[in-house]
């Protein structure tokens, strides 16, 4: 289910089930993938947090298990395009470390105040975000992804303190982008949960 953001009307459903299209809900998904408190790190755990995101995003029931993963993916993908399942790719901002940067570099580069708008997609929400370029957010995210080879130029002073920043504005919590093939039986749970819940 492709989306191009010029010539389709923003989506409001996934596969015939409605959506929680605000920006908000996107970051709140987001930050539930990531949670490594409130869930622990068990098959159980993993599958009550693909629940909890799956209830926030659909509004009017949750879809069968693949449909509502799809759904996840895409929405967070915000085209529908096919997502690169590297393990190793790396994180450089996150929605709770990155709150005030963000909120201050959308006012200042579009004036729009996260706090008060309501009518943001979050589609519209993640493309204005890929373009906050001069910003203290994207300084932040620069920063993040320096690499020690991108360092060569720089004298012994200069390295130690870039260093020292990137341990600063180092990302706290690292999201979990992945399940592994044992959490097969931890779908079977989520199945007998979405049950449970239909037949209340």
């Amino acid at each position: 289910m492709s989306f191009n953001l010029l010539i389709d009307p923003l989506p409001r459903e996934y596969k015939g089930y409605l959506i929680r299209w605000q920006f908000w809900n996107g970051i709140l998904i987001s930050n539930c993938l990531g949670d490594s408190e409130r869930f622990d790190d068990t098959d159980q755990g993993r599958i009550e947090k693909l629940y909890t995101s799956f209830n926030l995003l659909f509004g009017n029931g949750i879809p069968p298990f693949d449909v509502a993963l799809d759904g996840i993916k895409w929405f967070l993908s915000c085209r529908g395009t096919k997502q690169n399942d590297n393990e190793n790719s790396e994180q450089y901002f996150s929605f709770d470390d990155d709150h005030e940067r963000l909120f201050s570099s959308f006012m200042v580069k579009f004036g729009i105040n996260l706090n008060k708008t309501t009518d943001l997609h979050f589609f519209e929400f993640i493309s204005l975000m890929n373009d906050l370029h001069k910003t203290s957010f994207r300084n932040v995210v620069d920063l993040r992804m320096l690499k020690t080879k991108d360092l060569k130029n720089y004298s012994k002073e200069q390295k130690a303190e870039i260093l020292k920043q990137k341990r600063k504005f180092a990302i706290k919590q690292v999201l979990e982008k992945k399940y592994t093939d044992d959490q097969k039986q931890a779908i079977d749970y989520f199945d007998n949960l979405v049950g449970m819940n239909k037949e209340k």
